[in-house]
Order: structure tokens, then C-alpha cells, then sequence
């Protein structure tokens, strides 16, 4: 692999994470937002199995939540259009301990555990790609030093 193709690989994987930063930006904005559906955005490996790209972004229903299938439970579950087995995670509605409905407290169905995990993947994937970029970007400036 040369010099341009890691810093094409890193700057492909900055803009994917620069989304999936955006997406949950987006979730985390609407929390207040009653009716507002999450979205979630999937990675994938990129192009001959090397870096990072983004595969999809899908509105998920408040009620799934996405898991690998390889995870799903022994029952057969329903599966959406990229293969996620969809597992219900409801809510009781009961409410919660002090008797607010689950409507009350967050009605987007924003799960800000997950956003915020999300965050910082992103943040450290996002840094962790800049430094590799700045990495590539030293050694085709040390060789360029080299040959002249």
C-alpha cells in the first residue's frame, strides 16, 4: 500500500465517521421531539477489505434495536433489508418508578446511552484516522526531503 492510497483510505474513513457524528448529532437534537425517529448509521470494511466506509443509515421504529445475527436469540427472529435480526426492546408502559410514562421523559425514543457511545467511537475513530493521514502525510514529505 503507498503513500496516497493510506491517506485515501483515512480521508474515506473521516467522511464516513463525519456522518455517522452527524447522525447522532441529529438524534440527540430531537430527543424533545415527540414522533422523531432515531436513525443509526452502519459501518462496513472498505473497498478489498481495507478501511472503513459507510454501509447505511436506517430510521429505526423506537421499539428495535439492531443487533449482528450472529448475536440474535435461539427464536427465529424477523430480519430487516441488511440483515439485522430485530429484537423488540419496549419500554414497560407502565412508566417508570415515579409513575411518568416513558413518553413523558423522552418522547423521541433517543436512547442517549447508545448516542452517546456513539460519540465517542466516532471522536476516537475520527482522531485516530487524522493521525494516520498526518502520518502518511510525514513520510511523503521526508521522501520528497530525500530525493531532492
Amino acid at each position: 500500500m503507498g503513500i496516497t492510497e493510506s491517506m485515501s483510505i483515512g480521508a474515506q474513513a473521516l467522511n464516513s465517521y463525519s456522518v455517522g457524528m452527524a447522525v447522532t448529532a441529529h438524534n440527540v437534537a430531537n430527543v424533545n421531539t415527540s414522533d422523531f425517529k432515531p436513525q443509526t448509521a452502519v459501518f462496513a470494511t472498505g473497498q478489498d477489505g481495507v478501511g472503513v466506509r459507510l454501509e447505511t443509515i436506517f430510521q429505526d421504529n423506537g421499539l428495535a434495536r439492531p443487533r449482528p445475527l450472529d448475536m440474535a436469540d435461539s427464536l427465529a427472529s424477523p430480519t430487516d433489508l441488511y440483515g439485522w435480526a430485530v429484537v423488540n426492546a419496549a419500554i414497560a408502559p407502565d412508566g417508570d418508578a415515579n409513575g411518568m410514562s416513558p413518553e413523558f421523559i423522552n418522547p423521541s425514543g433517543t436512547d442517549f446511552g447508545r448516542e452517546m457511545v456513539n460519540m465517542i467511537v466516532a471522536q476516537y475513530s475520527f482522531g485516530a484516522n487524522a493521525v494516520a493521514i498526518r502520518s502518511a502525510d510525514d513520510m511523503a514529505g521526508t521522501l520528497l526531503d530525500i530525493t531532492t
